[in-house]
């Protein structure tokens, strides 16, 4: 059996994000912004705008990173707005928010694959929306991004079935790769 370094981790929770990500805009892409910005009853209020929050809370979290040494690559963050409100609409289409998910999540796999196992363990301090000052392990913070992800998406994903939709197999097992006995 081979040994997993926590990097391996991290690269295959950005894929499986790229991937989910992609599957349910693909899956939502038909359907008019009018019904993607309907009230439903989800924490973020619609389809449109729980896909704003994670865009939203990708640009905080990886603008906190730009900073760090190991934080160069995400120099195209520079030209995205800089959000300061978990909730902010800032882009009130799916053809306006579309280039900038997919922007984002090519963005966490170049990140994560120029990381050295150091980076990984190094602290990173910053301060979370409301000004509170933290300081953690880098790896472990991104590990946290990920999950926020997975659980909005399964927010949208309750939304989709309720309205008939299905995205598939949402597992993180079909992405995990095969090893030898």
């Amino acid at each position: 059996m081979t040994e997993l370094a926590y990097k391996d981790h991290l690269r295959l929770m950005a894929t499986y994000n790229s991937v989910m990500n992609q599957r349910l805009i693909a899956v939502i892409s038909p359907l008019p912004d009018a019904e993607l910005l309907a009230p439903r009853g989800a924490f973020f209020g619609s389809i449109l705008g729980t896909l704003n929050h994670l865009v939203v809370a990708d640009l905080m979290w990886l603008n906190r990173f730009r900073p760090q040494p190991y934080g160069e690559v995400l120099a195209p963050l520079d030209a995205l707005p800089k959000p300061k409100v978990l909730a902010d609409l800032l882009y009130p289409t799916l053809a306006e928010l579309k280039p900038v998910r997919e922007e984002l999540d090519a963005l966490y796999i170049r990140f994560i694959d120029q990381l050295s196992d150091a980076d990984i363990a190094a602290p990173l301090s910053y301060r979370n929306s409301s000004g509170q000052p933290f300081t953690k392990p880098a790896g472990l913070l991104l590990s946290h991004v990920f999950n926020h992800q997975t659980h909005h998406r399964g927010q949208i994903t309750t939304l989709l079935s309720q309205m008939g939709l299905d995205i598939g197999v949402t597992d993180l097992a079909p992405l995990v790769p095969n090893i030898e006995i």
